[in-house]
């Protein structure tokens, strides 16, 4: 049955290697059956076979990017009497922001009346009753703006950034997986791509991350700000954002080196004329290399090329 098996790989990976005619390969004259040990994790050759290409592992500082589906969440425009006004894509955080100014406005006018109270209570013209309830009218404003400010920061939003943000202008939302956060920085330049505008690139930058993580997504909402002085971006159109990204000293392997099998990812390491498959696990996957966790050191030699021959002698198939 094994040497069926065999058979049937030889003769695939020789098919395989003849459709490939812009880089020709190795092609064996005679099915070389390998010795398979330890459960297909060491696979050892007669004589060492030229058809398997090595790469030499080491750190090395890679670029890539990372892309996030996003929307337009908001715009801002010029108000009367030098105010703004904020157009949200969700009537709840518009109706929500309405009602946290309010709640600004509230504890600001409390607060004035408590201070004349006490003012009247310290020179025998208000009553302690009337001091203690001007004081719990301004405890109750107060606790009303921060819970107020408490739901709008869970949007993603905080009121400091919303008073000084600037009119013409559209933010957008990205949602971003937890494990690229680490990458983006407030701050940093993004790409932005729009479904509503084909071929055109739009550069924003980062001006918040938000604080909460969604549960059901991982993700965490980036919020980049673009120039609208046009009104090009409506709230709720949909985009893609792109932000740049570097990996420093990181050991990654070509991704031609890995293979993965029930969930589980593995590259073969040659050491003279064996080959020992190692599990690794992975990071992030930049252009055509792939940052390892774990796995492979610096040094180990890493076979990227007809990698699918020794998958099929160390798994079976």
């Amino acid at each position: 049955m094994k040497t069926t098996i065999y058979k049937i790989l030889i003769l695939c990976f020789l098919l395989s290697s003849c459709e490939n005619k812009e880089k020709p390969v190795y092609q064996m004259k005679q099915a070389e059956k390998p010795q398979i040990k330890e459960n297909g994790n060491q696979i050892i050759f007669a004589s060492l076979p030229p058809y398997f290409e090595v790469w030499f592992a080491s750190k090395r500082s890679l670029e890539g990017s990372v892309t996030a589906p996003a929307r337009v969440a908001a715009t801002i425009y010029a108000g009367a009497e030098d105010n703004k006004i904020i157009l949200f894509e969700n009537p709840e955080i518009t109706e929500l922001y309405s009602a946290y100014l309010q709640s600004v406005a509230h504890v600001n006018r409390d607060t004035e009346f408590y201070k004349r109270v006490l003012d009247m209570n310290q020179n025998g013209a208000a009553t302690g009753k009337e001091l203690l309830e001007a004081k719990t009218g301004m405890l109750d404003a107060q606790n009303e703006m921060l819970e107020r400010e408490t739901r709008l920061r869970v949007f993603g939003y905080k009121p400091s950034e919303l008073k000084v943000a600037p009119i013409n202008t559209a933010w957008i939302v990205a949602n971003v997986s937890e494990a690229d956060l680490k990458h983006i920085k407030v701050g940093s330049t993004c790409q932005v791509e729009f479904n509503s505008y084909d071929n055109e690139i739009f550069s924003g930058k980062v001006v918040a991350i938000g604080e909460v993580l969604n549960n059901n997504t991982r993700t965490v909402n980036v919020r980049i700000a673009i120039p609208n002085p046009n009104d090009e971006f409506k709230s709720g159109m949909f985009a893609e954002a792109n932000f740049g990204i570097s990996e420093n000293d990181k050991i990654a392997v070509p991704n031609t080196a890995l293979i993965t099998v029930e969930g589980k990812t593995y590259l073969f390491k040659r050491k003279s004329n064996a080959f020992y498959r190692s599990e690794v696990q992975t990071e992030k996957q930049l252009g055509d290399y792939t940052v390892l966790k774990s796995g492979v050191n610096e040094g180990d030699s890493i076979v990227i090329s007809n990698v699918i021959l020794l998958k099929g002698f160390s798994f079976g198939y």
